[in-house]
């Protein structure tokens, strides 16, 4: 049996496995000083893919009333959620019963409505909970409760932090990526001779799902824009469409992109086995998006060595030094977004070397290990903190 103290990680969306459950796995998988075992309320995907990765799992069962209430987005799903709301409190009993069987000296909510579960759960137990707050946006009701129950608060950016008026229990732990994720010594031809482009074509790319808050049709009118000034330029959109987005969606874009997909110009790719040819195959990675958490893929394309024009939303201002490894644009400015990625597709040289100044910058500030262990130090404290109290 471990010494180290235990933690519960707990993710009642264990039927998606989305950025946020992603980064909670690696989290998980790099704790050094905790004993990790992760809580979910079924066994989805995502508590199989936590349960493969060699992490101790429990399931604390839900109602399948409430299971399929918890898929439903929007009003609908806020109004039935409320009305079963027993059955909520009756499973954050069920957590605190876990709380104490398990001897767990704190629990890790990874979203706000793991925390309106974990929180009652944790105050009943005598332990702390961490909450982890991913969305820029003025907090709601729910925010506040969750608020409210946790010991910390663990944004995962600056503006998060800052949305939330940055009391001072609120901290920003900043995501990590896995040493072995990608691998910057990929291929710069494979996928660019499998989409029958020129050795010679600067790429532009991006990669996110295909939904609507990523903006890929303010990165199709960019492309439309830019290929008159750049005959050797070529445009990648690399993303499924995101759960819940209607098939329309989907064709609304293709057709808005189908008149340079026809001319070579533009690809719109789904799955593809190798990520980091994915990203091996820009020159330049753009990233719209006008809703982010944190956007973790301009973190993997300053891995891969690419400067990244992005959006000053969430997370920007943590990963891009202006002028340095990119530059940041206002959400929504096509204007600008234009301009700046002209620029670079204009001077090589300034591309190189904001992609080197970003790849220096992402191993010193979004390692996994790193994420860990801030974690991890947090933690520990406050376990300390409880434990002498008690």
């Amino acid at each position: 049996m471990s010494d180290h103290p235990t933690i519960l990680f707990y993710e009642p969306n264990d039927f998606r496995f989305y950025g946020a459950a992603q980064v909670l796995l690696w989290l998980m998988q790099h704790m050094q000083a905790v004993r990790p075992v992760f809580v979910a309320p079924g066994d989805g995907v995502l508590t199989q893919r936590v349960r493969a990765a060699g992490i101790e799992t429990i399931v604390v069962p839900l109602p399948a009333v409430w299971r399929r209430m918890d898929k439903v987005r929007g009003t609908t799903g806020r109004v039935g959620r409320a009305l079963l709301s027993p059955v909520a409190a009756s499973h954050s009993l069920d957590l605190a019963r876990l709380m104490r069987r398990t001897g767990a000296q704190g629990i890790y909510a990874n979203s706000t409505r793991a925390a309106l579960y974990a929180g009652p759960a944790a105050r009943a137990a005598g332990i702390p909970m961490w909450w982890a707050l991913r969305r820029e946006r003025p907090p709601g009701a729910g925010e506040r409760l969750a608020y409210a129950f946790s010991d910390r608060v663990l944004c995962d950016a600056e503006a998060v932090r800052r949305r939330l008026g940055s009391p001072e229990k609120a901290i920003t732990v900043l995501v990590g990526v896995p040493a072995d994720r990608l691998d910057p010594t990929a291929s710069k031809t494979v996928l660019r001779r499998t989409l029958g482009w020129p050795g010679d074509a600067l790429v532009v790319g991006n990669v996110a799902s295909l939904a609507p808050r990523k903006r890929h049709d303010v990165f199709i009118a960019m492309a439309e824009r830019l290929v008159p000034q750049f005959p050797q330029a070529r445009f990648l959109i690399r993303g499924d469409r995101a759960e819940g987005v209607p098939p329309s969606f989907e064709t609304q874009l293709r057709s808005q992109a189908q008149p340079l997909m026809e001319a070579g110009r533009l690809a719109i790719l789904g799955w593809v086995e190798s990520l980091s040819e994915v990203y091996a195959a820009m020159d330049v990675f753009c990233f719209p998006s006008d809703n982010e958490g944190f956007g973790l893929v301009a973190v993997e394309a300053m891995f891969m060595g690419l400067p990244v024009v992005r959006t000053d939303i969430a997370g920007g201002e943590d990963m891009i030094v202006e002028g340095e490894n990119g530059f940041l644009v206002p959400a929504g400015d096509l204007d600008a977004l234009t301009e700046r990625v002209a620029r670079l597709l204009s001077d090589p040289a300034l591309a190189a070397h904001m992609g080197a100044a970003g790849q220096r910058i992402a191993h010193e500030r979004f390692t996994a290990g790193r994420m860990a262990a801030e974690t991890e130090t947090l933690m520990l404290a406050r376990v300390a903190h409880f434990t002498r109290r008690a």
